[in-house]
């Protein structure tokens, strides 16, 4: 049985082939009657497809009927069957084995329709020209076309195109023996190419994929690519594809020792090749045929082969190729150039030509004019004179009102600075004269009942409790007058930042050593979670304010037992120092009004100065930092602060800012 099989299967090739012939003529005739009915435009057509029919039967039919389609199409001028004919007429003469022919004409093809922009032929055309130049061993230029076509049929969404652009660069990437990329491309191909049941891209894809496994030396997977391939080549008539095909298939049997199987499909691909007189087909048959006689010990058959071989290699004459190919890409080139001069001094003549145009008729109008001025002068001197003195008046008096308009805008606004500023100094005068005279009467007071009352008889806790009261309105009172020194300065810019390098931790353990005894008076917790050692660049008085303030905040807003937090957190850029407690807290009204000098008094009754936190936003801008807050009722508050680890400028600064994560934003 299995010695019948390769008779069983050239008998079922020959039936096939005459069944695929028969379709092939079939559509012939069809178009030979299309073509003796219709004129014209869909004449020329007509004649177009009749030659790609002959491509891959009989390729010199393809070119007479090309070059009978191009000289139609020139003396009709049609330009896109201009195009379509160059490109045809070329790949007839690529499929007829004559690179130097194919060349020329498609590079003409495709320089003519890039010049009219015609998308879709350009794309098919840098597809045959990619082929030709990969043939001719140009891998680079073929690599430049794909991308060319890959790039126009994926703008226009062109499945087909894509996919075959898709084997290209697999044969590309095979040639240059990249190969799991090559393998990458091939799959991706394959894979659309079904997903569009195109039987003719995958049968060409999966003889190159079969190709490519021979070359990587995978037989099996070879020989079994080409059989997955066997069922999408039977839809086509005999061409240099399936000649292509049935020689890869023999090659591949030989290298897995089936000779007799190898034997019968070199056989089937050497008629192929000489129906169609390939030299190409006929120089890989006797390749082939050489390794078939040295593996089968027929030594004197293999060398005649092999010499058979040489003699086409010779007459493809691929050296002398090779320098036609390198003259058609310079002479490509020349041409492109020159049509750009030429478009170049078409483009600078009509411009030159609408220049003089605009000229003549300037001077025309010119003339005109001066005709009518010289007749009408005499009449209207005095009413042109009074018109222009009275637009010079009207313009001035309009820039006069413009100014002043704008002056009294600058008036105003300067007006309502002022008045805000006035107003709120005069009310934050009368918070500081209010809480002033109240700290200092409740001291004065307190001191006369205290020395001047006989009467008073008091425990020793209460006078302690006194005494306390006592120390809290004068500690309030000296506050309140350092902060205003402090603020009153800034005011007047007296006051300037001296900064230097400093340890931002020692600001902190400084502040928890004076105000740790003020919290332990309110039984509340003062402690630091995180307190690394690390340099900033401030003004350490400055900040040491800044924190005593925030810190005696939170002291005076938090309930009895209560703790409070200092945190310290090093950036790349920043160190953000934090106090949280769990104090009153407050509502978002209060934090959008934070600045606005108005006070609360404490857990304990304490009474603010309404100045500390303004302070600490000016002191802060003073040394490149940025003052944070988030709170929440009954919860507490966290008041946090960026300063900088190094010098830098204002614009360094607002630009790092973003770079650091930060909370809700009040210093805005």
């Amino acid at each position: 049985m299995k010695k019948n099989l390769p008779i069983l299967f050239l008998i079922v090739s020959l039936c096939f082939c005459q069944s695929a012939f028969g379709e092939f003529q079939n559509r012939l005739d069809s178009l030979n009657n299309r073509y003796g009915k219709v004129y014209g435009r869909e004449k020329l057509e007509t004649l177009l497809e009749i030659s790609r029919e002959y491509w891959n039967i009989e390729p010199n039919k393809g070119v007479e009927l090309g070059s009978q389609a191009l000289a139609l199409a020139q003396n009709l001028d049609y330009s896109k069957q201009v195009v379509k004919a160059l490109y045809y007429l070329g790949t007839a003469y690529y499929y007829n084995n004559q690179y130097d022919n194919a060349l020329d004409y498609l590079l003409q093809a495709h320089r003519f329709a890039s010049n009219h922009d015609y998308k879709k032929y350009l794309a098919d055309i840098s597809i045959q020209l990619a082929t030709v130049y990969y043939q001719s061993g140009k891998l680079k230029k073929s690599y430049d076309y794909t991308i060319t076509a890959l790039d126009i049929y994926e703008s226009q969404g062109d499945s087909c195109g894509v996919a075959n652009c898709q084997n290209l660069l697999g044969i590309y990437y095979m040639g240059i023996h990249e190969y799991d990329r090559a393998i990458d491309y091939f799959q991706n191909g394959l894979k659309l190419g079904k997903e569009l049941s195109k039987k003719s891209i995958i049968g060409s894809i999966l003889n190159d994929l079969g190709s490519l496994y021979t070359v990587m030396g995978d037989t099996l997977k070879a020989i079994r690519t080409y059989k997955e391939a066997v069922k999408y080549q039977k839809s086509s008539v005999p061409n240099y594809k399936s000649g292509e095909f049935e020689l890869n298939l023999g090659h591949l049997y030989i290298l897995h020792g089936e000779l007799a199987r190898a034997k019968m499909y070199l056989s089937q691909g050497l008629r192929t090749a000489k129906a169609l007189k390939s030299k190409r087909l006929l120089r890989d048959y006797y390749k082939y045929m050489a390794l078939f006689y040295t593996k089968n010990e027929e030594d004197h058959n293999s060398v005649i082969a092999y010499q058979t071989q040489q003699a086409y290699q010779d007459s493809l004459a691929a050296d002398q190729l090779a320098n036609k190919i390198e003259d058609l890409d310079s002479r490509h080139a020349i041409e492109v150039k020159n049509q750009e001069n030429q478009e170049l001094r078409a483009e600078n003549q009509t411009q030159q030509l609408e220049i003089t145009r605009q000229y003549i008729v300037g001077l025309l109008i010119l003339l005109v004019l001066l005709v009518a001025i010289f007749l009408l002068t005499f009449r209207y001197r005095n009413n042109l004179k009074d018109n222009e003195l009275l637009y010079l008046r009207n313009r001035l008096v309009s820039q006069h009102q413009e100014e002043l308009i704008s002056a009294m805008k600058r008036l105003k606004n300067s007006e309502d600075k002022l008045r805000k500023a006035n107003e709120t100094k005069d009310k934050m005068f009368s918070l500081i004269a209010h809480d002033l005279r109240g700290a200092i009467g409740n001291i004065s007071n307190g001191l006369r009942m205290y020395l001047g009352d006989e009467d008073l008889n008091l425990s020793e806790e209460d006078k302690k409790e006194f005494l306390q009261a006592l120390f809290h309105s004068s500690d309030n009172a000296y506050e309140l007058l350092e902060n205003l020194l402090f603020w009153a300065k800034n005011q007047t810019k007296s006051i300037t930042a001296n900064k230097q390098m400093v340890d931002a931790s020692s600001i902190i353990n400084s502040n928890i050593g004076l105000l740790g005894d003020l919290a332990k008076i309110k039984s509340i917790k003062l402690f630091t979670s995180s307190n690394p050692s690390v340099e900033v660049f401030v003004d350490w008085n400055m900040i040491n304010t800044v924190l005593r303030n925030l810190i005696s905040n939170a002291i005076k807003f938090t309930n009895k037992d209560g703790s409070i937090e200092i945190n310290s957190q090093i950036g790349e850029y920043f160190v953000k120092i934090s106090v949280k407690d769990d104090g009153i807290g407050m509502m978002p009204e209060q934090i959008e009004n934070i600045f606005d000098g108005k006070t609360t008094d404490g857990t304990a009754n304490e009474k603010g100065t309404g100045l500390g936190l303004t302070l600490c936003r000016d002191f802060l801008i003073k040394n490149k930092g940025k003052l944070y807050v988030e709170s929440t009722v009954d919860k507490g508050s966290t008041f946090s602060f960026i300063i900088p680890r190094r010098p830098m400028s204002q614009a360094k600064f607002e630009e790092l800012l973003h770079k650091e994560s930060s909370i809700s934003l009040v210093n805005s």
